[in-house]
Order: structure tokens, then C-alpha cells, then sequence
């Protein structure tokens, strides 16, 4: 069965000084809503073991799956795949896979102590393999494991999408020139009509002069339609 729903788990001081702008829960929204999977929560937290473990509990007890991002890499602030062995009360290993590998690759003298870090992985974990690096990321039943690195997530995401999902949102936008009072209760009435319809109203600018988009995104796409013409009937009206 594939998952159905997911959260996205952000994990990095950086991400939360403003240090680094997040990017990864944005890809993965962008390829869950194409797959079909319900993203319903991101969350991020700072590289403390405490906070990762207990939001990351959490999460996988509520959702179907949970995809981390950051922390696995070779510097002491990188304890995602420690905190993941903590929540599962599994043991932290060397894989030997990994060891083999990044030894072929560096060589022996290039086995240096933050290099042996990124060989550890929860004792329980199945590896996740991509293209853009040799150093995998780590599947623990329902929680994925990967980089922060946005070119390495994406291909870690990638690699993994095929376990997600199962018929494709699809996304209607209407754009409007009207103040979102105007429209409110009629949207908030064709809403109530369609529970398999995801409704929002996105406005770009306020004021005497304003803009914005009624977005729609479903998996019937029958009724997607029909919710779509339905608003813009409504607006038509006003």
C-alpha cells in the first residue's frame, strides 16, 4: 500500500535563523501534490536530539510516512540519523555497505573521522540511493532519511517517489480582481458543497487596485470542474 499521507521534517539550525532559505519541503509539496499524496504537515526543528525525537514520534504515529531533511552529514551538528535510532530504540551501526563504498571511493586515508559519521545509520534502516552521492540516505519503516543538500534531496526524493501516492491532484486557479470580502460567503458556500475539493483564495495585492487567485485542486477531476464553474459563476454575480 502506498502512502497515502505524508509530513515533511525539516531539521537545521540554519533553517531556523534565516541562515538558509528551506527549500526541500517546497519540492517535496510540489512532487507529493503530483503523486497524490496528502502532504498535511511541515515542520522544522533545530539540531537538538530531543526536538527531533519527540516531533519526529509525532509525526510518524500521525501520518503514513515522514520524510526528514538535513543532519546527516559528516560535522558534529549532524545527529539526524542518531535521534532516528533513539525514537525507533534501535542501535546506531557503521553499515558496512556505506563503509565499503566511501572506502572505494576516498580511499583508506580519506576515511577520516566526519567521513565514518556518514556511514552510520539506525541499526534496522534500509539504505536509499541515489545518483548525485555515494553517502546514501536511510529508510526506517515508515520514515525516509535524507539530505539537506537541495540537489542530493532531490534525488534522494526521487528515488523514493514510486512509495507514495496513488491518483494525482490536480490544480484549477482562477484569477480575480475583487476584494476577498466580496466573494467570502459565496466561496465559503461552494466550498460546502464540495467536500473532495480543496478551495483557498490567494490574494497578490490589497487595496483599491487588488488581484489574487481562487486556487481548486482535487483527484476527481469531474468535480473539480464542476467547482470551478461554480465559482466562476459566483463571480460572475457580484
Amino acid at each position: 500500500m502506498k502512502h497515502q499521507t505524508a509530513a515533511m521534517l525539516a531539521i537545521g539550525n540554519e533553517v531556523l535563523s534565516g541562515r538558509t532559505r528551506e527549500a526541500n519541503a517546497y519540492l517535496a509539496a510540489q512532487e507529493l501534490f503530483n503523486r497524490g499524496c496528502k502532504l498535511g504537515e511541515i515542520a522544522v526543528v533545530p539540531d537538538l536530539d530531543e526536538a527531533i525525537v519527540s516531533t519526529l514520534n509525532r509525526l510518524r504515529n500521525q501520518f503514513d510516512a515522514v520524510i526528514t531533511s538535513g543532519g546527516i552529514g559528516p560535522t558534529h551538528d549532524d545527529i539526524t540519523m542518531e535521534s532516528v535510532a533513539r525514537a525507533f530504540s534501535v542501535e546506531l551501526i557503521e553499515h558496512r555497505f556505506i563503509v565499503q563504498a566511501m572506502t572505494e571511493f576516498y580511499g583508506n586515508e580519506g576515511m577520516n573521522d566526519g567521513r565514518k559519521r556518514m556511514t552510520r545509520v539506525p541499526a534496522t534502516a534500509s539504505l536509499i540511493r541515489c545518483e548525485k552521492t555515494i553517502a546514501p540516505g536511510a529508510r526506517v519503516e515508515n520514515v525516509y532519511i535524507l539530505a539537506g543538500v537541495p540537489y542530493i534531496f532531490a534525488s534522494q526524493l526521487t528515488s523514493i517517489l514510486d512509495d507514495f501516492g496513488s491518483t494525482p491532484y490536480q490544480r484549477h486557479e482562477i484569477e480575480v480582481t475583487l476584494p476577498e470580502s466580496q466573494f467570502a460567503a459565496g466561496l465559503t458556500a461552494i466550498q460546502q458543497q464540495y467536500d473532495d475539493v480543496e478551495i483557498g483564495s490567494y490574494p497578490g495585492r490589497c487595496g483599491p487596485d487588488p488581484c489574487g487567485k481562487i486556487c481548486l485542486s482535487s483527484q476527481n477531476p469531474e468535480r473539480l470542474q464542476q467547482a470551478a464553474a461554480d465559482v466562476e459563476s459566483m463571480l460572475k454575480g457580484l
